[in-house]
């Protein structure tokens, strides 16, 4: 069943009106017709369900038949990545978000070459969260905060802090999650010319455990994505039910 977005605004207790944008995806290239059943969520949560009551370019109208609110899943994990080239960090935000990150902090590092807030990036990176909340189901959207030194980083409220380093040689990434679970994570990583060391020793004087990921020279958003779904799996976060 497909699903979409809609503002929490534009429902009512049995009828919802979809969307400019995504009324013309749905009439002109999914070319669907009323009576077809679609799911929306409303990024608070509640996922609906309900058939199209009438359709056209400009405004799609659905009958609401019923609605839940899932329990979001697991640990909740943050992660904080520093600033990457190019268009990198609009495929981490997406793949970040099916992995089930619930916080993603970019950070602006010594070595970042993509300083700076960049008008309405971090606006095209909702615009792909919430794409990629679409397509893998997901009730609630990822929250993305601005960009922000790693001193701005609120690191009292995790329980478990670890940071990914090059030169770490002993501890290895499951070595430094806790066995009896955590409250909340948050993954340090750095942008492709990784952290400079007095970032090192700021993040440890922060409680983060170094840690690597073994021998290879993973490129940065490997990297992250790969920490993120070990740490997922470890924390119980893929499980199935």
């Amino acid at each position: 069943m497909r699903r979409f977005f809609i503002d929490p605004g534009s429902i009512s207790a049995r009828r919802a009106v979809i969307s400019a944008a995504e009324s013309r995806h749905i009439a002109t290239v999914l070319r669907l017709q009323p009576g077809a059943c679609i799911e929306l969520f409303d990024g608070t949560g509640t996922v609906y369900q309900g058939c199209l009551h009438s359709v056209t370019r400009q405004a799609v109208t659905v009958d609401i038949l019923s609605r839940r609110q899932p329990a979001e899943e697991g640990i909740p994990l943050t992660l904080a990545q520093g600033l990457l080239k190019g268009r990198k960090m609009d495929f981490l935000v997406q793949k970040a978000t099916e992995l089930g990150v619930r916080t993603f902090q970019p950070l602006q590092t010594r070595y970042c070459e993509n300083k700076g807030e960049r008008r309405g990036r971090r606006e095209r990176w909702q615009r792909i969260m919430l794409e990629a909340c679409k397509q893998c189901k997901r009730p609630l959207p990822m929250e993305i905060n601005p960009a922000a030194g790693l001193h701005h980083l609120d690191t009292a409220r995790f329980s478990c802090k670890i940071m990914l380093w090059e030169d770490e040689k002993s501890v290895p990434l499951p070595g430094a999650l806790p066995s009896a679970g955590s409250d909340s994570i948050c993954l340090l990583l750095g942008p492709e010319g990784g952290f400079h060391q007095e970032e090192v020793e700021q993040a440890r004087a922060l409680g983060f455990q170094t840690v690597s990921l073994g021998r290879r020279t993973l490129r940065a958003e490997t990297a992250a994505l790969a920490a993120v779904a070990i740490v997922q799996f470890l924390a119980g976060n893929l499980d199935p039910a």
